[in-house]
């Protein structure tokens, strides 16, 4: 995972808590995630990752992560809490992006399994990649497509399924552009978002930019959690000179 820490949004109170995740009974025994195991950074993880789980305990089950335009940081950021979550407890964990060839989530797609899950009208399933039993992967545009079926039920019916269906869900946020192009569109996606962070790099970010993107979802109502800041692209050319060339994930889970 990318040196990250966590920087709380101030001037905006947290949303109220809400009611605490019901009892499921007996604690089922952890899937062994060996995985987690080889995150590089563990002290970073625990951080961010602790504070995320506070908030899941309070109810909040949907986050969503988004930056100003660094895809990539946001897909290793969603992939290192995932990897918390699954450690941290046997919950059921899903992430939607409209990105899942490319970036940090293609060479572990590419050894997925492919499932669906079937929707509530019987005729019609959300195609899955699931990651060894630990994440299942949905692609946001087979999330459109079929909530544009009139087939398939009601305005958000889609996106009502897919958070009931997952005990932690995560949202890999499309570049603001396409979402204010669409904003028809999108609008019942964001209406899932339960909490949303941002990833700015450090030195680099602009202001205007992350205050851009604070008030399109303050406008939606959305809490904004934090800012997520990420290395200098010079502090991380220093620590790691040579190239690694290997997928993603095996660097991270190395």
């Amino acid at each position: 995972m990318s040196a990250f820490k966590y920087e709380p949004l101030k001037g905006h109170d947290k949303k109220e808590l809400r009611l605490v995740k019901d009892s499921k009974g007996p604690k089922k025994e952890k899937r062994s995630n060996k995985f987690f195991y080889k995150v590089s950074n563990h002290h970073e993880l625990f951080k961010i990752g602790q504070s995320f789980y506070k908030d899941y305990l309070t109810g909040i089950k949907s986050f969503a992560v988004t930056s100003t335009g660094y895809q990539t940081s946001q897909q290793k950021t969603i992939l290192g809490l995932a990897s918390f979550f699954d450690h941290k407890e046997d919950v059921k964990i899903g992430i939607i992006s409209d990105n899942l060839e490319t970036g940090a989530f293609k060479d572990i797609i590419a050894i997925s399994k492919k499932v669906d899950i079937p929707l509530h009208d019987g005729s019609s399933a959300i195609p899955v990649h699931s990651f060894y039993e630990h994440f299942e992967f949905i692609n946001l545009n087979d999330l459109l497509a079929l909530a544009a079926d009139s087939n398939v039920g009601e305005f958000d019916g889609v996106y009502d399924q897919v958070v009931d269906h997952f005990d932690v869900l995560f949202w890999d946020v499309p570049e603001l552009h396409k979402i204010q192009l669409n904003s028809e569109v999108y609008f019942p996606v964001i209406m899932k978002y339960e909490s949303i962070s941002i990833i700015v790099a450090q030195s680099v970010t602009k202001t205007e930019d992350i205050e851009e993107l604070k008030r399109f979802f303050l406008g939606y109502g959305i809490n904004l959690k934090g800012l997520l800041l990420e290395e200098s692209t010079a502090k991380k050319k220093e620590e790691s000179p040579k190239k690694d060339e290997r997928p993603w994930w095996k660097k991270i889970f190395k």
